[in-house]
């Protein structure tokens, strides 16, 4: 039988028989190291005599070590997984036995044996005992738990030989399930050197190694790096059909989310290859320092975000409004363990026209960030009447009260869905964008404007979560149309673009992101398919489901794109979008709001209709 099956058996024992086992061991250690102290302390010729004399003390010894050894909970430890802590444990159980000993010698004076035999089997007792546990130690896991890891070992390569790839190595050493087989890096004076003993190759050296000897993983150590130039290595290593993960970017690095032992997914930022826009600081500011700040829709994507942001500056109170429950409650949690800045949660709708008074005018709110709204396509087609009442009356009652209270800045959160929309839910915020710049027209003393942007990032409802979920259940990719295309912006540029473009409103404006080139969805699950380590079509199939109810192939940023002008941030623009006059706009604001009171859906439509000429739901086509 060999070393590991005999181990294996013995290590199936119940923990008491190993720990009597034990036991035995260590009162062999003791007797030994007596005999050892004896042969130190006294002649070889008066030895026996003295054993003779003195045996009665030495088993009395040997026994008020053993009891320390117990008492002091040695039995208890697992050896195999026992680091530092038991070098104290041993030396603490050692230093009682010999006290206890001595002490009683001391009293009683009976067993007569010398201090110096004392203190020497003590300290041979120390040496043997801690000996046998690390021999003990050494064996199971040279023929236990390293075999059992071999078999567990991810072959790994770590792409980037700096700073970060070496930190990312020396937490891979500690962690004990990835077994690093080279480094990478574009860097030709790396090339071809050594880092911790392993070399450092070129990427043509990484596909060789990796044609010769398959690899689990590429790591990718590059925090400091642009989205563009990430893009470009991610777009290589999709070539050699191996598994990604990456260190979190130099801004979650900054912002304290993340650490750089942190191997994540990789971010779908990167696929798409345009670096986050930096923010004007004096624009983040002007509309937060010293304010009272709303928030509606607190708990949800974009609202939540929207706080982390107003929380990172200085605002004076920040009030959470949420209709859904749990969804406040996790957002007061967590923003109160973000910054001591006082928060009141409020549950309630935006459509609650006395609730909103009493907020507003109780709190003094000087900024209000309008991000409540059902933004679901599907589910807003199936409850067109609830749509059009939260989206575009609820704006609508949220606005007119921000009037009386005397708001000072207003911001809508709106969607590209609202341009020539083929759905209720882009006509529902198309309506509320009217709303709100027939505000702004009336009331040119106000702050009111209105950020509109495609789709975000890992949002709530978004085809990234749900991509990754499939690909981890080893699901279809499920995908309505192949050529359908989309804008793209993180969740946390979005909720910066919202407060700067609050803080440049003037007059009803429509403010919107350069968002670089829209992006072919199903490009994109074969992206994370790949970089998942998979095959696509034959480990993770893609399935076409086609358009859903009010889905458009394309969307549209502007209605008029000639009407576009830059502002004082260089990748912001604004554009006054046409409106209808007030008088038409609050007679069929009043029939929709009067149909949708009756469940009147036809005349809602109808409405509807009158109010977003453009509207057309054909899918698209």
């Amino acid at each position: 039988m060999s070393p590991g099956l005999i181990l294996k058996s013995l290590a199936d024992f119940p923990r008491r028989v190993k720990a009597a086992f034990l036991m035995c061991f260590d009162f062999v250690v003791l007797c030994f190291a007596m005999l050892l102290a004896f042969a130190v302390r006294f002649d070889p010729a008066s030895l026996e005599q003295h054993f003779r004399t003195l045996s009665e003390g030495i088993w009395a010894l040997i026994a008020v070590q053993m009891l320390a050894l117990f008492i002091s909970g040695l039995y208890r430890s697992v050896l195999r997984h026992a680091g530092s802590e038991l070098l104290v444990l041993l030396l603490r159980s050692v230093l009682l036995g010999a006290g206890l000993f001595a002490l009683m010698d001391l009293m009683l004076e009976e067993y007569r044996i010398p201090r110096s035999i004392i203190v020497m089997s003590a300290a041979f007792s120390f040496l043997g005992l801690l000996s046998t546990r690390l021999m003990i130690r050494w064996v199971v896991r040279l023929h236990m738990v390293e075999p059992q890891q071999r078999e567990k070992f991810q072959r790994v390569v770590i792409y980037g030989a700096g700073s970060a790839g070496l930190q990312l190595y020396e937490s891979l050493r500690q962690e004990g399930t990835y077994q690093l087989a080279a480094f990478v890096d574009d860097n030709p004076k790396l090339q071809g050197g050594r880092l911790r003993e392993k070399s450092i190759l070129s990427f043509s050296g990484l596909q060789t190694l990796h044609a010769n000897n398959p690899l689990d993983w590429v790591l990718l150590a590059l925090p400091g790096v642009k989205h563009e130039q990430r893009k470009n290595i991610l777009q290589k290593i999709r070539l050699l059909k191996v598994g990604v993960r990456v260190l979190p970017t130099a801004d979650q690095l900054m912002r304290g989310t993340a650490d750089t032992s942190q191997l994540q997914e990789v971010d779908i930022a990167d696929l798409l290859g345009r670096d986050e826009i930096t923010p004007d600081e004096e624009l983040l500011h002007q509309d937060i320092d010293g304010q009272t700040i709303l928030v509606t829709g607190a708990g949800g994507s974009i609202g939540s975000e929207l706080c982390r942001e107003i929380l990172r500056d200085s605002p004076k109170l920040l009030v959470l409004l949420e209709l859904n429950e749990f969804s406040l409650y996790h957002a007061e949690r967590t923003f109160r363990s973000l910054s001591s800045i006082p928060i009141v949660p409020c549950l309630g709708s935006v459509q609650d026209s006395e609730l909103l008074k009493h907020l507003l005018h109780d709190h003094k709110v000087n900024t209000v960030y309008h991000a409540a709204a059902y933004k679901h396509v599907p589910l807003v087609e199936e409850n067109p009447l609830q749509g059009l009442r939260n989206n575009a009356l609820g704006t609508q009652s949220l606005i007119e009260k921000c009037i009386e209270a005397e708001v000072n800045s207003f911001v809508l959160i709106s969607t590209d869905k609202a341009v020539r929309p083929t759905n209720v839910m882009g006509a529902s915020k198309r309506i509320a964008e009217m709303i709100v710049q027939d505000t702004a027209r009336r009331f040119p003393e106000r702050r009111i404007g209105i950020v509109r942007f495609g789709n975000v990032l890992d949002s709530s409802g978004s085809v990234v979560p749900l991509f990754r979920e499939q690909i981890k259940k080893r699901m279809p990719i499920t995908v309505t149309h192949p050529e359908i295309t989309r804008y793209f912006m993180s969740i946390g540029e979005a909720a910066r673009l919202v407060i700067q473009a609050g803080a440049m409103s003037k007059n009803g404006e429509v403010f919107l992101l350069d968002m670089g080139s829209p992006v072919k969805i199903r490009d994109l699950a074969l992206q994370m398919i790949e970089l998942s380590g998979l095959i696509p079509e034959k480990d993770i199939p893609l399935q076409f489901t086609g358009l859903r109810p009010g889905e458009k192939l394309y969307e549209e940023l502007l209605i008029d794109p000639a009407q576009s002008q830059p502002t004082r941030h260089p990748r912001i623009y604004s554009s006054e979008e046409p409106l209808p006059e007030s008088e038409f706009l609050q007679k069929e604001i009043q029939l929709l709001s009067e149909a949708i009171s009756k469940r009147d859906l036809n005349s809602a439509l109808d409405s509807m209709k009158r109010l977003v000429p453009e509207y057309k739901p054909d899918n698209g086509k």
